[in-house]
């Protein structure tokens, strides 16, 4: 990066100082986090082969592509060079064994001179220090943005999602009191029309009289048939003007409450443009953040440090969710398999969890452009964005949420300490303890939390260490 030229210049002339036999610096480590890991090697893919605790000092003896090489108790090995992990402060070196046993004073005012250039040395490696620490903030606040801008899109998009399931919710309502309506007008137009029909016999009877006819019965039978007959026309023509009544009650209740559905399906058109407005301002920020990290090498360098760390972080997460069975204590019982058969016999036979192409293969690979090498716990599927993400296997969902560096991620636990990880997701349909089947549609494909764009990162584990998806997938 543009600041490590800066301190390698700087340390070349410090080293002139120290060959001339002036006091000669060498750099000292203070660890600054809990636990720091330090390697065999310089890459994350290294064993790691000590943890180093808060307020360790180590000695520095090299650098190599954002690792330190140091020695701590005489062990050598590397650790990741990231100043909110790590302090470098320079001390002084015991001077060579060569100096002490000479009998020839150095001249005074060589010394001197090589004093004060020792001086300005170190004024220009302070303010080295002090441009690396702007700088590293700076990348640190885009890299730490863009996470806030990733949030901030993955929650437009749900606003507009669910903006837009009500609307369909409200117009399948609207239908339903339309279809409701158009039935009760063509009910009210009939029985007005009956009822119209009837009026006219009504009247007729009205005249003619209802004791002269039932006085014209042929006898008493007749008569008693006549009045019984009369008074269930009557009753009926009651009943029926009663339900056109009703009827016309009941219209009146859908207009209104269709005039209100119109007035909430108003607001929500307005509701839904304004979230789609404020989305493709997410999308563009968003877009724009990510460009500028493309467009610089000390930026994307950042960002895949940062990758890094959320693969760390991650790692950590899984070992508090799966830790390993105590010495002597059998493991957790296998979860109750739909299918029959335990995950394990399911190696080399699992279904591809979406359709799409490998862009990224599980493990160790370097990035020739950020000159960065990352290791990768998963695969990385690259899909069209909203295609369906299906559950390899049976099991629960353990986590449904979003993972920095991961975006929206679903862990699912198949039993017997085996997981799968579904990361970088647009709609995430499981939430934490629901049961999930096997090739049950669980999410869809995004890009949150990716610097790719839309694609799924799958990964496979057995406990809290990842093993190659690959060897899972049925390939055939």
């Amino acid at each position: 990066m543009r600041y490590c030229r800066i301190i390698t210049a700087l340390l070349a002339l410090a080293g002139l100082v120290a060959w001339s036999g002036a006091i000669a610096a060498t750099e000292v480590g203070t660890i600054l986090v809990t636990d720091l890991n330090m390697r065999a090697g310089p890459g994350p893919e290294y064993r790691v082969v000590l943890r180093l605790p808060n307020e360790t000092r180590v000695r520095v003896l090299d650098r190599e592509s954002g690792w330190l090489k140091i020695d701590h108790r005489g062990r050598t090995g590397y650790i990741l060079y990231d100043e909110r992990y790590v302090r470098l402060t320079s001390v002084a070196a015991p001077p060579p064994a060569a100096a002490v046993g000479a009998r020839t004073a150095p001249d005074p005012d060589e010394l001197k001179r090589l004093h004060e250039k020792a001086e300005t040395l170190q004024e220009k490696l302070r303010a080295a220090q002090t441009q690396i620490g702007a700088m590293a903030g700076r990348e640190q606040s885009l890299i730490d943005e863009v996470n806030v801008a990733e949030q901030a899109l993955d929650r437009a998009r749900r606003q507009v999602h669910a903006t837009r399931a009500a609307l369909k919710e409200l117009e399948n309502k609207l239908g339903g009191i339309e279809k409701e309506s158009a039935a009760l007008e063509k009910a009210i137009r009939a029985g007005e029309a009956y009822s119209a029909e009837r009026l006219v016999a009504l009247y007729k009877l009205n005249q003619m009289g209802r004791i002269h006819l039932l006085a014209s019965a042929d006898s008493f039978f007749d008569f008693v048939n006549r009045k019984s007959a009369l008074e269930r026309i009557l009753a009926r023509d009651d009943a029926l003007l009663q339900q056109l009544r009703n009827d016309q009650a009941r219209l009146e209740a859908l207009m209104e409450q269709l005039n209100v559905s119109k007035a909430e399906q108003s607001a929500l058109n307005a509701s839904l443009n304004k979230r789609i407005t404020l989305l493709a301002a997410e999308q563009r920020n968003r877009a724009a953040l990510l460009n500028k990290i493309r467009s610089e090498k000390e930026l994307e360098q950042a960002a895949f440090q940062a990758l890094n760390q959320a693969a760390q972080d991650l790692d950590q997460a899984m070992r508090a969710i799966a830790p390993k069975p105590a010495p002597g204590r059998p493991s957790a019982p296998p979860s109750v398999r739909e299918h029959g058969g335990s995950f394990e016999q399911s190696k080399g036979l699992l279904r591809w969890p979406v359709k799409g192409k490998i862009v990224t293969f599980f493990g160790p690979y370097r990035d020739e452009k950020s000159e960065l090498t990352h290791s990768q716990s998963g695969i990385n599927i690259q899909a069209e964005r909203g295609e369906p993400i299906r559950a390899v296997s049976d099991g629960y969902a353990i986590y449904s949420s979003w993972f920095k560096g991961f975006g929206n991620m679903v862990i699912i636990d198949h039993g017997d300490h085996y997981y799968t990880i579904y990361a970088h997701l647009e709609e995430v349909f499981k939430v934490k303890g629901d049961r999930v089947k096997k090739g049950e549609v669980i999410a869809t494909v995004g890009d949150s939390g990716s610097l790719m764009g839309p694609a799924l990162h799958f990964q496979v584990r057995h406990h809290d260490m990842p093993i190659d998806p690959l060897e899972w997938i049925n390939k055939g």
